[in-house]
């Protein structure tokens, strides 16, 4: 995980526009938005994780956890985090009525 002057070097090099870096920021300061829960057919659980000093949920032992075992060994990979953000999309339909879809990210 990157410390704060890393963090602010990151977004310099990148010209990370301030709106991107405070919802960076956001994410980066709070605990995941909701809880994993299983549904009966998925497998829940925790991974610990070294690069994030933290633990990591997830919600599937197919995609989510290998992913982050991924993410734990790809340099590229800076940061990752898990149920970070709650992403609501307003768009037009068709028909002109204005449509919200709600998305985790």
């Amino acid at each position: 995980m990157l410390n704060a002057q890393e963090f602010d070097n990151w977004c310099h090099r990148l010209k990370i526009s301030g709106q991107a870096r405070s919802v960076i920021e956001q994410i980066r300061s709070s605990e995941p938005i909701r809880r994993v829960r299983s549904n009966g057919i998925n497998v829940v659980g925790s991974y610990s994780s070294m690069k994030m000093g933290r633990t990591i949920q997830f919600e599937s032992h197919k995609v989510e956890l290998p992913a982050s075992e991924e993410y734990e060994q790809d340099n590229d990979v800076l940061e990752y985090y898990d149920q970070p953000y709650r992403l609501s999309l307003k768009v037009k339909a068709k028909n002109g009525r204005t449509v919200t879809a709600i998305h985790v990210r």
